[in-house]
């Protein structure tokens, strides 16, 4: 026997089996459920139960035999509060668990807090109070622009970061020389956040790689562990550009650009079960090594960025190609003198890569691009997301064509809708001749040039 995916029950529809998950896949949602692994340390685990979750699948049960509607069904639940993913099971179900199976409710089930799963695709370290094994420092939280209740993780750190500097917007990296340049914003955004001991995160963040390699954060961790022996532990995170990761290794093909050795494999998002390749601009924590006492890098993550020069966050290959394609076009937007002459003067375009979920009507989405367009003559700053002064376009990379993918996105582009006109790109069709990712973006910039005529133009 072995545990399968499963759709949900409608009322008038019963549940079907989807497919068998894999033994690999068996395997470790049995061993985080015995407490063998940690959710944050079990990447199968943690793949397998976000895909199912986010297509909606219920987890058909093995302890018993027979037909699937024989057997005993396991959902997966978010928590509103926490948007923590947990094992749950149908209240008073008429299939339940045989005796001493796995996943049957324990004693007192209904009291305890389910066990936490799996918070989100890009979230790589699981919630925890303190230090308990290598990889595994203590939770750090900060206070600063658009932390509201979002993950603590490092990764989301690193996008708060990411978005405070603006590198999320393409109006301002565009023109950087170096890696340096955006690094330097990076640290001066960071002076925004300050720790819970009120200690501004810039003080305690390092963009340059010769500190790091040469003992100079090591020894002022010493110094400050001297001066307070009763506080707690302190340290320190250590962000630069990353061109290779392999595994716990951070640029070891690429020594100069700042070596790093986790204690961990640095998180990096994936698309399927592929990593997302760099380059990427990575965010590890330094603290005491739970093995040597030493100041060590304990864990780390790694966001994709479009180019060394242009450091847009992006979710996969296709989405940096796409980002590429665009970008001469929505600036010929810019410059298109027809366009100012008959809009009155010349428009203003954000291309953004949104790094948070944005709630809508129909709930929450998380566009891939957005366009903004500020009508000429408007104060951006005041007038930027008012209708009638600034017109908005959701751009989505459909990167695969399988129907359960198709149907999944169909649900989330009509939340999208509700920001603005959406335009698909079919990353499959990117290396064709006639409608290869230019042509394509091309196209979206023309639909757009026409949708502001049609808006704001001067009869």
């Amino acid at each position: 026997m072995v545990l399968h995916l499963t759709t949900k029950r409608r009322a008038k529809t019963p549940l079907s089996i989807v497919r068998a998950l894999s033994a690999e896949e068996e395997e470790a949602l049995r061993r985080v459920k015995q407490g063998i692994d940690l959710p944050g340390e079990n990447p199968v685990y943690r793949a397998t139960v976000a895909s199912a979750r986010a297509k909606d699948r219920w987890i058909l049960c093995d302890c018993r035999d027979g037909s699937p509607g024989e057997r005993a069904i396991v959902t997966l639940v978010r928590n509103r509060k926490s948007g923590q993913v947990h094992f749950s099971n149908i209240p008073r179900t008429e299939v339940p668990h045989a005796e001493g199976c796995l996943f049957a409710p324990g004693e007192g089930a209904r009291r305890r807090m389910p066990d936490i799963v799996f918070g989100d695709v890009l979230r790589p370290v699981a919630e925890r109070a303190g230090e308990e094994g290598p990889g595994l420092g203590p939770q750090r939280r900060i206070a600063g622009p658009g932390s509201g209740s979002r993950s603590p993780s490092l990764a989301g750190h690193l996008r708060r970061l990411m978005q405070a500097a603006s590198l999320h917007r393409l109006g301002v990296p565009e023109g950087f020389a170096s890696p340096g340049e955006w690094l330097a914003g990076i640290a001066r955004a960071a002076a925004a956040f300050r720790t819970p001991e009120d200690i501004a995160v810039s003080d305690l963040l390092v963009t340059d790689p010769r500190t790091w390699s040469s003992g100079h954060v090591a020894r002022v961790l010493d110094r400050l562990r001297a001066e307070r022996p009763k506080a707690d532990t302190p340290f320190a995170w250590l962000s630069w550009m990353a061109r290779d990761i392999d595994g716990c290794e951070v640029n070891g093909a690429h020594p100069a650009l700042g070596h790093v050795r986790v204690l961990a494999d640095v998180a990096v998002p994936t698309v399927g079960r592929n990593r997302v390749e760099g380059p990427w601009l990575f965010l590890g924590e330094v603290g005491r090594s739970p093995e040597t006492g030493g100041w060590e890098c304990l864990e780390a993550c790694a966001q994709p960025i479009a180019s060394a020069r242009c450091p847009v966050p992006v979710d996969s290959h296709n989405e940096r190609r796409a980002l590429g394609a665009l970008r001469s076009p929505i600036r010929s937007l810019e410059n298109d003198a027809d366009l100012g002459k008959a809009l009155g003067g010349a428009v203003r375009v954000d291309l953004e890569k949104p790094l948070f979920d944005i709630e809508t009507l129909g709930g929450p989405c998380r566009p891939d691009f957005m366009l903004t367009v500020i009508e000429p003559g408007s104060d951006p700053a005041r007038d930027r997301h008012l209708p009638g002064n600034a017109a908005c376009y959701v751009v989505e990379v459909m990167g695969f064509d399988d129907p359960e993918y198709e149907s999944g996105k169909a649900r989330t582009h009509r939340r999208m809708r509700n920001l603005g006109r959406l335009f698909t790109m079919d990353a499959g069709q990117f290396d064709s001749r006639r409608n290869g990712a230019q042509r394509q973006a091309e196209r979206i910039a023309r639909y757009i040039r026409n949708d502001l005529m049609l808006r704001w133009g001067k009869d």
